[in-house]
């Protein structure tokens, strides 16, 4: 398997980019959508606001833990550039070594 420690680095910045983007936007989201009771404060808009809260607060954590999903992606993807170089780098020190002793 041929692997590019540059791409794999350059997509890691790309994701954790995404994350952040996805943080910012789904802090935006909750800063209007919780703000305002917009349903009144009636029996049937009580009842509406509850569900809609309790729906609301699942799919602001679900969000939340696709950034936190992504941040992990990426700290995957710049770990695994960081073991290619550093096994690139291993294996020319023993190669460079392995040719001295023979006299290379």
């Amino acid at each position: 398997m041929h692997t590019e420690p540059a791409v794999l680095a350059g997509a890691a910045q790309q994701i954790a980019g995404a994350a952040m983007e996805l943080e910012t936007g789904l802090g935006t989201l909750e800063a209007t959508v919780t703000t305002q009771n917009p349903w009144g404060g009636d029996e049937p808009g009580t009842l509406f606001g509850a569900a809609y809260t309790a729906v609301l607060s699942h799919a602001l954590e679900t969000y939340g833990s696709h950034v936190q999903l992504l941040i992990t992606a990426a700290e995957g993807l710049a770990g695994w550039a960081e073991r290619v170089v550093e096994a690139d780098r291993e294996s020319d020190a023993l190669f460079t070594s392995l040719h001295g002793r023979l006299g290379g």
